[in-house]
């Protein structure tokens, strides 16, 4: 048995597993930046549809209740957060 150096299979090996860690690690990361992004976006339309505290009709506030299912279901907003805007809606 060769004693040192790694041979060519050796380097070769420890190269490829050097380089799938690299690759799964980098889209772990990509993944949880697309989710914090989504979810940035999904607050950011939440506040923007919260409607005039004039009061809104049954239909408005069913659309915006099924606009925020979408955006649970999507993975856009926690459930606590989905309650929340869920009540503000409601109140209205």
């Amino acid at each position: 048995m060769r004693v040192g150096r790694p041979g060519l299979i050796g380097t070769v090996a420890r190269t490829a597993v050097i380089a799938g860690t690299a690759t799964v690690t980098t889209r772990a990361v990509d993944k949880k930046m697309r989710e914090r992004e989504m979810k940035k976006t999904a607050q950011a339309q939440a506040e923007e549809q919260a409607p005039a505290p004039t009061g809104m009709t049954q239909e408005e506030k069913m659309a915006q209740l099924r606009e925020l299912a979408e955006l649970k279901q999507m993975g856009a907003l926690t459930e606590e957060e989905f309650q929340r805007e869920k009540q503000k809606i409601l109140a209205q």
